[in-house]
């Protein structure tokens, strides 16, 4: 599962947060500098989303009616994207560190992120 919400009044470069709940390794907090999809800040890791969201709401006066749902992640992508971007080569297990690949359009095409 994951979700995403905008920060009402940012009072910092953080205007934009994601929840990834991995069932397998616990849950995940991204914040962003940007509402467009890109690289993240930071992450924390928490053990409920539970817990996360109650930072959140503190932190940054995000509501629970604030949360919006977001696609499920693909199969070797990266989890703190919204489409889907992998490692290219990490599905056939040689990772390129450094070089990425997005989904488009059902191909995989050179990504370079701005």
């Amino acid at each position: 599962m994951r979700k995403g919400a905008q920060v009402p009044q940012p009072t910092t470069e953080v205007v934009r947060l994601m929840i990834h709940d991995d069932s397998a390794s616990g849950v995940y907090l991204f914040g962003f500098a940007s509402l467009q999809d890109g690289e993240n800040l930071w992450d924390e890791w928490y053990e409920t989303v539970a817990d996360a969201e109650s930072m959140v709401q503190q932190k940054y006066s995000v509501a629970p009616s604030d949360w919006y749902p977001l696609p499920d992640v693909v199969e070797h992508c990266q989890q703190n994207w919204i489409a889907p971007v992998r490692i290219k080569g990490q599905a056939e297990g040689n990772p390129q560190w450094g070089s990425r690949e997005k989904l488009v359009d059902g191909r995989w095409v050179d990504f370079r992120p701005e």
